[in-house]
């Protein structure tokens, strides 16, 4: 399968990218890279993949020399095997033996720990039952990985990559803890959306309280109807008022467009239908909406949106042209 159509659990799956996100090379660094350049809608999944493998937990063991004898015996036995060619997007030659490699060379011996992982493709939103009675509403594009025991722990952990509505069940004294890239929200049995797109994390609180931390940042005790918005690259914490309906429309597939921006809809959009949208009209670009947008299908919710703007459309694959 090429990887400019990869879904994020595929990367999380490819040996290649592991390779790279664990432990990167000039090589490997210069063929990621022109990927993002040549599929620039990809960048997202990449970044979600990126976030997701740097949260498996591994064990590194030592083999014995048995182990490493039947797996040089396993892997000479598949060399020798007939070989189907598959043409992979610019994967450079030495591929097969870095593989070979990564195994008995620069990552050792790893065993994997294994924990439940959720993740939806873009147009898809999945409603989950977490182990802890928990109930998670997950966003197109999106993943969550629960942490051990979730059930029993005394602190319940889990890591978004993306967006999602939580209902967080209630347990004395046990703590919820949603990690982002960037930030942890923390709980104790309460309602909120995070969203992590677009490098930065948004939470907004529909009831109860929760508490968020950052790095750089003091902890933000938030209340009711508040939206914190983390930004890494200023090492700070924005929180003011918002109307917190508005940014869980999309639990029954509508977009809220009071006060938003066109820009700020078009990457909403291009995040759910994993599209990208063009403005060619400067007269659109300043504009503000109101009102709700239908986000059931891609191609229905962009025409009803050139309906509200008065603009034409034009389709080319998954690209959208306003004029």
């Amino acid at each position: 399968m090429p990887y400019a159509t990869f879904t994020v659990d595929d990367f999380c799956n490819d040996p290649y990218f592991i390779q790279w996100v664990v432990h990167p090379t000039d090589e490997s660094n210069q063929f990621w890279q022109a990927f993002m350049v040549d599929y620039p809608h990809k960048r997202e999944t990449v970044q979600q993949a990126i976030d997701f493998v740097k949260t498996i937990q591994f064990q590194e063991i030592e083999p014995s020399e048995l182990d490493l004898a039947r797996l040089k015996q396993r892997i000479w036995a598949d060399i020798d095997q007939p070989v189907r060619v598959v043409q992979w997007y610019r994967r450079p030659g030495w591929l097969a033996a870095a593989m070979v490699l990564i195994t008995l060379a620069s990552l050792g011996w790893w065993t994997y720990q294994a924990t439940p992982t959720h993740q939806t493709a873009y147009g898809e939103t999945k409603e989950l039952k977490l182990a802890d009675g928990s109930t998670v509403t997950l966003n197109a594009n999106s993943s969550l990985k629960e942490g051990d025991n979730l059930a029993d722990a005394a602190v319940r952990e889990v890591w978004l990559s993306g967006e999602a509505y939580f209902s967080i069940a209630k347990r004395k004294g046990a703590k919820f803890i949603v990690h982002t890239a960037d930030a942890a929200v923390e709980v104790l049995g309460t309602e909120f959306n995070v969203n992590t797109r677009r490098k930065q994390t948004n939470v907004v609180l529909l009831e109860g309280k929760v508490q968020l931390t950052t790095a750089d940042q003091p902890a933000v005790v938030m209340k009711p109807g508040d939206m914190a918005t983390v930004l890494p690259q200023r090492r700070q914490i924005q929180l003011k008022k918002v109307v917190p309906e508005a940014y869980e429309a999309w639990r029954e597939a509508y977009l809220v467009l009071d006060g938003k921006s066109l820009p700020e809809i078009i990457s909403t959009l291009e995040d759910t239908f994993g599209v990208t949208i063009t403005l060619n009209n400067e007269r659109l670009a300043g504009k503000t909406l109101s009102g709700k947008l239908r986000t059931k299908v891609a191609d229905d919710c962009i025409e009803d949106l050139a309906i509200i703007l008065e603009a034409d459309v034009k389709k080319t694959g998954d690209t959208y042209l306003f004029e």
